[in-house]
């Protein structure tokens, strides 16, 4: 009886170990990024001179193997000229592409989706005569435009929802595509931008995706579009918006947490316990990171990006200035921005500063 048991007993290891090995694998599976890009020829690559190339969506990709995470990397629906209606019906209608299946298979599978639609919705409307520099367009048809823009980002993000409720949504801002204009016509192209970022922002904020504007960091080097007569960047200045993109979706860095303080014995500064953080020496509250927002650093009297903020993130406060609209002092030189909705402040009490500070 003894030895039936060991016996049955080292079988039923064995099955175990061996239903094991199937299912490791497949966490291992999904730690892995499926990459897709939708969109227009942004994210197609095209180049400043009518070639398709390197585009924003290509660098993701890079930036995803050389973290070694990458699985599948599909573009094959990124399509030049596409409005918002075009992918939305390549959505709707389930059409195939390339060698990677229809498209709701391909986002059945995805785990990121970037996308980028709108421009062409707008620029088909716009009369540019570019002998005098100028620009004009009807401003009824224009506000339709808006609408349908809205509409149709809209509809897209939830039919993505739908076919993967899972999926992480990057929705990409627009640059302008025509900074040669006169100062005149930046005014009145300028507008209409801020206006469908606006559009493109509220929609991401309703249907759960995540807003990634680019309009400065193009705007901040007329290089990264180097043929007047294109509205098309170069390679760098697809990278300079791969980079925004990365800013948000790079993998999460796992850090250790340190050993956790003991109370004090009597010598030197207590542990003073407040809203589930321990308050260190110099403290005057926390803040809570509510919507995605710049984590800033002062170098030379000016303000050096750092990484974009994520919901749910919390940091020790240690002082507010009235700089920049207000900014919160986070410790090591860094600074976030005083915005309603976007973050929350905390306070500790009196007595709890005391203790601390004393």
């Amino acid at each position: 009886m003894y030895k039936k048991l060991v016996k049955y007993l080292m079988v039923l290891s064995m099955t175990i170990g061996l239903m094991a090995l199937p299912m490791n694998s497949f966490a291992a599976e999904k730690d892995k990024v499926y990459y897709v890009g939708l969109g227009d020829s942004l994210a197609a690559g095209q180049t400043p001179f009518g070639k398709i190339g390197k585009g924003y969506t290509d660098f993701i990709a890079g930036d995803f193997a050389e973290k070694g995470v990458l699985d599948t990397f599909v573009k094959d629906y990124a399509v030049p000229g596409y409005t918002t209606k075009d992918v939305l019906d390549d959505i709707v209608n389930d059409v195939n592409k390339g060698q990677n299946g229809d498209i709701k298979t391909v986002v059945s599978h995805a785990t990121h989706i970037t996308l980028d639609a709108g421009a062409n919705d707008l620029l088909k409307l716009l009369i540019v005569d570019k002998e005098k520099g100028t620009i004009s367009f009807d401003q009824q048809q224009l506000q339709l435009a808006f609408a349908q823009i809205q509409q149709n980002l809209t509809e897209t993000i939830v039919d993505l929802k739908n076919i993967n409720p899972n999926v992480k949504i990057y929705i990409m801002g627009y640059y302008n595509p025509m900074p040669y204009l006169s100062a005149d016509n930046q005014i009145l192209l300028n507008t209409s931008l801020g206006y469908l970022n606006g559009i493109i922002e509220t929609v991401a904020s309703k249907t759960g995706a995540t807003f990634v504007p680019v309009d400065k960091t193009i705007a901040s080097n007329i290089g990264f579009l180097p043929n007047p007569q294109d509205v098309h960047l170069s390679e760098d200045g697809y990278k300079a918006i791969s980079d925004q993109f990365w800013n948000v979706m790079k993998p999460d860095v796992v850090v250790k947490p340190g050993p956790i303080p003991q109370p004090g014995d009597g010598k030197g500064t207590p542990v003073v316990y407040w809203d589930g953080m321990i308050l260190k020496k110099g403290q005057i509250g926390k803040l809570v990171i509510q919507k995605p927002i710049n984590l800033w650093k002062h170098v030379d009297g000016k303000l050096k990006f750092i990484r974009i903020l994520h919901p749910g993130e919390v940091f020790r406060v240690y002082s507010f200035n009235g700089q920049y609209g207000g900014q919160y002092g986070i410790g090591a030189g860094l600074y976030v921005s005083k915005i309603d909705n976007y973050v929350l402040y905390k306070t500790p009490s009196k007595q709890k500063l005391d203790q601390v500070n004393k």
